[in-house]
Parts: structure tokens; sequence; C-alpha cells
């Protein structure tokens, strides 16, 4: 059984209540609790079923299954990212260490500094007879992950009897899976396109990515659901303002940058807690994550129709 058939079969059997017993057995004392399982996993130990080998294109349950294929969950969400497409790096951050207890019984808890630096070309300058070279800043944008501070979204689905009958054996939970690993990425490319804009890019030209000191090749962008900008040429391909582009359901504007200059950080693992909601065995399933934009260097993007 995968991770989920798992913890969903547990919610069934789990109890709303604990009870307290006396001496002789006796039920002392009955306190409600909610009737859930909960389990953290790991994004780079997960599996995906066998029928989401393609995580783009999820459409179909095959009754049989094609040997040999096997995506991580973590892989998945790379894969589904239309922002790690065109460039973005996908950074997975681990779980804090657990706390240090020292001889004399103090704990100590250790904080991990993670970030994401993007390194500029130091700026040389020509120098006369003379004259001093000028002082400048080291050219390092940088921008940290802090794991008390990372956003938490969450995914949650009622799951009753009659949705369970509809599947078979670990079907629902592979579905399940399948659809969590989707919306995990565009999770992520969210994020990430919030950030952007909430930085009010300008408008894009060709000269401000010049002066940038961006090369032709690295630009990308992402076409929102506005549209603005966007053309297909007579070989198909997809541009805006003779940009390669894709197209995004996570933002209304269309945005062009180098996109290797951001990431977006999720965190390594992922809670589910499955809870038995009623007497039939109706279930709610919750995914919960974290996901953080890392956008040092906000003036490597712009937006058409600024």
């Amino acid at each position: 059984m995968t991770e989920i058939a798992n913890l969903l079969a547990s919610a069934k059997n789990q109890l709303g209540y604990v009870a307290s017993h006396d001496a002789t057995g006796g039920v002392r004392h009955i306190q409600e609790k909610a009737a859930a399982s909960v389990a953290r996993h790991s994004l780079r130990a997960m599996e995906l079923p066998t029928f989401a080998a393609d995580p783009l294109r999820i459409v179909h349950m095959p009754v049989g299954t094609e040997a040999g294929k096997k995506t991580k969950l973590s892989d998945a969400v790379l894969a589904g990212s239309r922002a790690a497409a065109a460039g973005a790096r996908l950074v997975l951050i681990p779980a804090a260490a657990e706390p240090i207890t020292a001889g004399n019984g103090e704990v100590y808890f250790t904080k991990r500094e993670t970030r994401f630096d993007v390194i500029d070309a130091a700026d040389f300058a020509v120098v006369t007879d003379a004259a001093d070279v000028t002082t400048s800043d080291l050219p390092v944008h940088r921008a940290l992950v802090d794991l008390e501070t990372m956003p938490a979204l969450g995914f949650r689905v009622d799951l009753s009897r009659r949705d369970q009958k509809a599947y078979a054996d670990g079907q629902l939970a592979d579905t399940a899976l399948a659809s969590i690993a989707l919306g995990l990425a565009r999770a992520a490319d969210q994020v990430l396109l919030a950030a952007i804009v909430a930085s009010t890019p300008s408008a894009f030209t060709l000269a401000k990515a010049a002066t940038a000191g961006f090369e032709f090749s690295e630009l990308r962008a992402l076409v929102g659901t506005a549209g603005t900008g966007a053309a297909v040429g007579q070989d198909g391909t997809l541009r805006a303002a003779g940009v390669m582009a894709e197209l995004t359901p996570d933002a209304a504007a269309t945005v062009v940058g180098s996109w290797s200059r951001a990431a977006i950080a999720v965190h390594e693992e992922i809670t589910l807690t499955a809870e038995r909601i009623d007497v039939n065995g109706g279930l709610t399933l919750t995914c919960w994550t974290n996901i953080q934009a890392l956008l040092p260097l906000p003036g490597a993007f712009w937006t058409l129709g600024a």
C-alpha cells in the first residue's frame, strides 16, 4: 500500500475519543478528540503511481501498469512547474534539525540558514594614472529562507463512502497523490508569480534587458490569463514581445525575465492528515506544505503592458 492508502486505512480505524480507566478497568473519563491519522512524508522519497509518470498529462488511469516507470514526487513538482521550465530554480528545504541536549540538561536549538544568491559581474572600470579605484559593493543579491516564517499552503478534500467505492483498491489514494503533485507545482508557480507582480515590475523592453546584462536566449515569458502581448507565429511557437513563451493560469499578467535569477523554496516534507468525519466511513484528506518565493533580484523581471 502507498503512504496515502495507509493513512486513509488508519483513519478509518481511529476513535473520536480517549477513555481513562480506573483500577477495576471501568471507564472513568472520556475525552473527545479528532478521529484522525497524521503523517509527514518527504517529497524526495514519495513515488507517484505508475500511471502518473508524465506529471503534466495525468488524464486517465489504465487498468494495467507500465513496467519500469517510477517518478519521485519532487521530480513531478519540478516537471509540473512552468516557472521551473522557464528557468526558475526549485529548492527543497529540509526540516529543522532536532534540538541538542547538553550534559547539564539544557536544550539547544540550531538555526540553519538557507539562502539563494544571484552573483552579478564585477564592475571593472578604467583607472587613470594617479587615480584611485572606485570602491563598489560586492555584486551579490541574496534571498534568505526562514523556516519559521515560510508561508503555509493547504489543500483539503472530502472523500465520502460513495467516492471511495467508486475506486478500486488503492486507486483513490494514487489519484489523490497525483492531484497533490500537480497542485504543488501550481502552488509553487502562484507563489513566485505573486511575488514578482507584487514587486511592481516595469514594462519590458529589449533595451532594459540589455542594460541588465542579460542574453536574449535566457529570457522567457509566462503569458497569464489576460494574454497580454502574446502571439502565435506561423511556426506554431508562442511568443510575447518576441520572447519564447508559455501559458500559465496562475497570474493575469504576462511576465518576462531571466527566470534563473529566481527560485522557489519548497519544504521537503508535506503533512498529510486523514480524518474520519462520519459513522459511514467518510474521510477528509488535508495536505499542508510550505512554499516561499526567493526573489533576490526583482529587476530581472518585467511585465508587458505595465
